[in-house]
């Protein structure tokens, strides 16, 4: 029986796998044999097509192989139709609807369905192993998206959005892998030619999409033979994925042709030729049963004239046929044609195409199925172990490179004591590598620590549309886990994926602590100057001068005569020096006076000395409570408010870091003000980092202030004692541990730092680094000012006092002396003898009276304290008056 070929001149290794899979069937069977007839297309021509085919069906062929989907009409499809000859199909051709189907009843199709392919697609990327939740697709301009229908209509993916890029064939694919790297993708499905598969990836590589976090899924069925191995080694480590249609494995052949012949046959390596094969197989197991049966006779037909009866009868037969029934197998497993001519039933193999090791098996009735799971006969274990033996680099490392920067205390170089050296991670020490070291143990993996060169968090530039520090490294691929006080910020979350935070805390404000002003016991006399003090005093005299004066002049300021010694009559006036001082000064104090001014022109001087006295005396007070309020309070800045509404301290915080984040974004009225500011402040108040932020605080002595997270504001105030917190936190932030996009142990890491926090090791860690005991700053100095005076504030008062005491001690003992002289000349006696006396009855306490001489000269007393020898010198002064009498006389 002869069977036609139509292929395009462009097809000749499909037309030699034609010929190659007819000699086979012929080759295994006496009572059959297939002739082949080929003819060769230049262009798809529907009136040529029509041609080749009747020419075809004149030489009576038994069916017409082709062409392939290269060809748009259906002109093969409808002369078959018309004339019972079968029609066979190897590759995919557009889906017909169920009135197209109508004209092609007599078309037979052995490439499996594009509905079943886009359906297994989709279970793949949707399960378990997989997981992808957002990617981009990449697509060549001729790709058959049908495949991708399933993908394209997924709800779930639709939640973050699914990318599309298309590219041609022949452009600079650089530009394709320039558009995705921008977005920052890291999971690619690329659906492209096998024969430029090559050329594409190979452009990847300059866009750092090869790293150990990247995916890369290919659709091609055959990607296996497209040389994409050429890029195993260890610098390419991209996630590949790869899908193929599962070849037919022979059992195992225990003897040997030709030990020495090595030669591999590549005839049927890719999937058309394979199809090229199946569809030759099945038409001939086929014509094999019918050929057995009565009635069946070769065709004789020519274009429009006649029907082949056994045609359909035919189509049938290869319906019915099952991959066991037919010899030689198939290439392919699984193949069985339904009613409508078209294969549901494949098994997709799902594999590594750089080591050429399967992975998991798909199939319409079990699913995606692990390959380990699946039994393998010997022939097949056996290369599977040879293949083990290679390594995949793109398996996801158990080593992280921690990307890291320089700040205490969350990182920071180890001092290496004299003798010592460090090597690898002992080189480093602080929060974060404390904290690496505890999620290792937790977790199980290795980590090498990296600090970034340009010693940043992670900051966009919207000119150059890139970031920085930790952030591109992670984007980069350059490391797997960014950590250190590296706040999680919606901005930084659209290019990675954050743990669960590990610390939370606010911003606050870093201010230069004055040092206490030095204690002035004499601080009660600053709210006058000394110059208005000596003027008070020179007007205390001049006014008690004036009062001695006017008290002379007015007449009623003289009291009542009275007789004197002599018997004369005198009037004393009480306004000498003494009471008018006593008047002046207790006015003056609000005190008062036991003696008072009778007469009108005293009476008014004292007045207005009253008013004077009172102005004087009540302005101090005000002035001392004024002054000590505003010594307390002078200056003060106790929130974020106070720092906006004055002028004198300039603040500032990281330039491009999560609290300028914070205040340029904010929507508060207060925050936006701040930030506007900042802005305008000459010169620039932003800072590289937190150290430079500290030493501006500390040598501005406060001029400056600094915003930054209470953490580190708490760790640098107890290590510097001039520092100093204002007001409370604001504005809540959490500190996390970045990882690239999508990565699939960041879940491993939350897990690992909530367990960390349940086991209190994130509260010592905590208290370790940042409430350490070593801060040498003077804790009696940084006691709360609760409003209070202690002695140094009013000492002078209590000297003061000491002073008038002492003063008045020493006058009243210089009286006390005086008045003892004045008796001994009085008394005609000793000064000794009357001190004695006086300071005897000084001691005695208890004695409210006093006699009028004290003085004794012999141990004789009475008990009132007079002595024999006083009674007589009284007798003796009494005789000696009446003597002098009576000479008067």
């Amino acid at each position: 029986f002869r069977l036609g070929g139509i292929f395009f001149d462009t097809e000749m290794k499909l037309a030699e796998a034609f010929d190659s899979a007819i000699e086979e069937v012929n080759a295994g069977s006496l009572d059959l044999r297939l002739e082949p007839i080929k003819h060769y297309l230049s262009v798809d021509d529907s009136i040529v097509l029509q041609e080749i085919s009747c020419d075809l069906i004149g030489n009576g062929v038994a069916a017409i192989f082709g062409p392939s989907s290269k060809t748009i009409g259906d002109i093969v499809e409808v002369l078959c139709n018309i004339t019972g000859i079968p029609h066979l199909q190897f590759d995919w051709h557009p889906q017909k609807s169920a009135r197209e189907r109508l004209n092609h009843q007599m078309t037979v199709n052995v490439a499996p369905m594009e509905l079943v392919l886009s359906s297994a697609l989709s279970d793949i990327l949707g399960s378990k192993s997989f997981d992808w939740k957002s990617f981009t697709i990449a697509y060549e301009k001729s790709s058959h998206l049908t495949r991708l229908q399933h993908i394209l209509a997924w709800k779930q993916l639709h939640k973050t959005g699914i990318k599309m890029q298309e590219f041609e064939r022949g452009d600079d694919y650089r530009i394709l892998w320039k558009r995705i790297s921008n977005t920052r993708e890291k999971f690619v499905l690329l659906d492209c030619p096998s024969d430029i598969l090559v050329d594409v990836i190979n452009a990847s590589i300059g866009f750092n999409m090869t790293g150990s976090f990247n995916n890369l899924f290919l659709t091609n069925l055959d990607t296996h033979v497209s040389g994409i191995d050429r890029f195993y080694s260890r610098e390419f480590t991209v996630a590949v994925a790869a899908v193929r249609i599962r070849s037919y494995i022979p059992p195992p052949v225990h003897d040997e042709i030709d030990v020495f012949d090595n030669e591999v046959d590549t005839m049927f390596d890719s999937l058309k030729t394979q199809l090229v094969y199946d569809t030759v197989v099945l038409f001939f197991n086929a014509l094999l049963e019918l050929t057995k049966l009565s009635g069946f006779y070769p065709p004789q037909l020519s274009c429009g004239q006649g029907f082949w009866q056994p045609g359909p009868r035919l189509i049938q037969q290869m319906k019915s046929l099952s991959p066991k029934q037919v010899k030689p197998p198939f290439k392919t497993q699984r193949l069985r044609i339904n009613a409508d001519g078209q294969r549901e039933d494949f098994n997709l193999e799902v594999y590594n195409p750089l080591i050429d090791r399967v992975t998991h098996i798909w199939n319409k009735e079990f699913q995606l199925v692990s390959f380990d799971t699946i039994r393998e006969n010997s022939t097949q274990a056996v290369k599977q172990k040879r293949l083990e033996n290679k390594e995949d680099f793109s398996q996801k490392p158990v080593r992280y490179t921690v990307a890291t920067r320089v700040g205490k205390p969350y990182f920071s170089w180890r001092e290496e004591p004299e003798g010592v050296h460090y090597e690898g991670n002992e080189r480093f020490e602080g929060y974060a590598v404390d904290l690496i070291y505890k999620l290792a143990e937790e977790c199980n993996f290795d980590f090498n620590f990296e600090p970034v060169r340009d010693n940043k968090y992670g900051s966009y530039d919207a000119a150059t549309d890139e970031w920085d520090g930790i952030i591109r490294q992670l984007i980069d691929n350059n490391a797997q886990i960014g950590i250190c006080d590296l706040t999680i910020t919606q901005a930084r979350r659209s290019v990675v994926d954050f743990t669960v935070p590990f610390m939370q805390l606010g911003i606050s404000i870093l201010s230069y602590k004055e040092p206490p002003p030095k204690a002035d016991i004499y601080a009660f006399l600053n709210p006058y100057g000394v110059e208005v003090w000596l003027y008070v005093m020179i007007a205390m005299m001049i006014t008690a001068m004036a009062l001695i004066l006017t008290g002379r002049l007015d007449s009623y300021e003289w009291e009542h005569p009275v007789q004197n010694d002599q018997s004369e009559m005198q009037q004393e006036n009480i306004w000498h020096l003494h009471n008018t001082m006593w008047l002046v000064l207790g006015s003056i104090l609000n005190q008062g006076c036991d003696i008072l001014p009778r007469g009108l022109p005293m009476r008014l001087l004292t007045a207005f000395w009253w008013i004077f006295a009172l102005l004087i005396s009540q302005t101090y007070i005000a002035k001392l409570a004024a002054f000590i309020t505003s010594s307390k309070i002078a200056g003060d800045i106790a929130s974020l408010h106070d720092l906006i509404d004055q002028n004198k301290v300039q603040f500032g915080t990281i330039r491009g870091g999560a609290t300028s984040v914070y205040f340029s974004e904010s929507n508060d009225t207060e925050n936006r003000m701040a930030w506007n500011k900042m802005l305008s402040f000459k010169p620039d108040a932003f800072t590289k980092n937190n150290e430079e932020g500290v030493d501006r605080v500390k040598l501005s002595r406060g001029t400056y202030a600094f915003l930054m997270e209470t953490t580190n504001l708490q760790y640098y105030v107890q290590r510097n004692c001039e520092l100093t917190q204002i007001g409370e936190s604001f504005g809540e932030k959490h500190y996390g541990i970045a990882v690239p996009l999508n990565a699939n142990f960041r879940s491993n890491l939350s897990v690992g730092i909530l367990k960390l926090s349940e086991k209190g090791i994130l509260y010592n860690l905590r208290n370790k680094w940042f409430n350490s005991n070593e801060s040498t700053c003077d804790v009696d100095a940084a006691t709360i000012d609760d409003g209070q005076f202690d002695m140094d504030s009013v000492g002078g008062l209590f000297v003061v006092l000491v002073v008038g005491v002492t003063v008045a001690f020493v006058i009243g003992v210089a009286e006390f002396l005086w008045h003892v002289q004045r008796i001994a000349v009085k008394e005609r006696i000793t000064p000794m003898v009357a001190l004695k006396a006086e300071f005897h009855f000084l001691i005695r306490f208890w004695l409210t009276k006093k006699p009028l001489h004290t003085y004794r000269q012999s141990r004789d007393s009475t008990s009132t304290g007079y002595s024999s020898l006083e009674q007589l010198s009284i007798t003796s002064s009494a005789k000696k008056r009446k003597k002098s009498r009576r000479r008067s006389t």
